[in-house]
């Protein structure tokens, strides 16, 4: 699965990046704002926009490392 520019509309929106700024998969979340409740909005908004459902069990704090951490479980669930 390549890259969805909406994955990436979906973080920037989330984490109120401006759509011209590229993102950069492997810096941080956190160093772009990431916290608990915008983690939430983001699997909310993935689960949505790519009609699959993280299990409760894979959702833990590591996956939302970065966005290539976050890109590889939504993958997983894509695939």
């Amino acid at each position: 699965m390549q890259r969805s520019t909406d994955f990436e509309k979906i973080l920037q929106t989330n984490l109120g990046l401006p759509a011209e700024r590229p993102l950069d998969y492997d810096t941080p979340l956190a160093d772009y704002g990431l916290d608990s409740l915008t983690a939430v909005n983001i699997v909310v908004d993935l689960e949505q926009g790519f009609d699959v459902t993280f299990p409760d069990d894979r959702i833990m704090f590591a996956m939302f490392h970065t966005a290539r951490t976050l890109w590889d479980a939504l993958s997983e669930l894509t695939s």
